[in-house]
């Protein structure tokens, strides 16, 4: 594949000078590390399961991977329980959690202080950070926490960056272009975690092989 130049956050959405980009196109690049960021040593990355349609605060699983010089040094899986009103398991044919497995699992308070110190500033990314950190927010929102990471990157849209002319870029679809060999247990938290950490590492050398080439 020819290596390709990096392109500033906002480069695929430009607009004719003058013009205003739409809030659609500043929403995509909010979610795009710049080349600099992409480069960091470390980074986390995240995946939550949810249990139904109400939102963020139903979250009942979360896991977190984080990466070093693009090993895996750290790990944090856990089941949540969603508080009453929150808890109607529409989505157990998913991702395999239902109600009875949550029964005993730590509510969102109890292991916001566990998320924080395993994030400690790093650099985080989820494979549609756009769903991942909504709910995120809505549980700080919801318990009176303040969790939320920042910055916090899209895998998926940095691979349309990186990886132009996938069929799409959905997570089995670009893990496969960046780690072939691993066997994916789609909506697990766990898996789909360590999917996304496997796909940034790649999207992290084929960054660093742009610019080489391009210098």
């Amino acid at each position: 594949m020819t290596a390709q130049k990096w392109p500033g956050r906002g480069a695929s959405n430009a607009t004719p000078a003058g013009s205003t980009p739409t809030r659609k196109a500043q929403h995509r690049s909010f979610f795009v590390p710049s080349a600099t960021q992409i480069a960091e040593r470390s980074f986390v990355a995240v995946d939550f399961e949810t249990a139904n349609r109400m939102g963020g605060v139903s979250a009942c699983q979360l896991a977190m991977v984080k990466v070093c010089d693009g090993q895996i040094v750290d790990r944090l899986n856990t089941l949540i329980r969603p508080p009453k009103g929150w808890d109607s398991f529409e989505f157990t044919y998913l991702h395999g959690i239902s109600a009875a497995d949550v029964a005993d699992a730590p509510s969102w308070d109890n292991i916001a202080d566990t998320v924080s110190r395993f994030v400690d500033g790093t650099t985080t990314y989820a494979h549609n950070a756009a769903f991942d950190s909504r709910v995120w927010r809505q549980l700080d929102e919801y318990f009176g926490t303040a969790t939320l990471p920042s910055p916090f990157f899209c895998s998926y849209r940095t691979a349309q960056r990186l990886i132009p002319g996938l069929p799409n870029y959905k997570l089995p679809t670009v893990l496969h272009a960046c780690a072939p060999n691993y066997q994916l247990n789609h909506h697990r938290a766990d898996s789909d975690a360590e999917a996304c950490a496997l796909i940034v590492c790649e999207l992290q050398r084929r960054a660093q092989a742009s610019w080489l080439t391009a210098d």
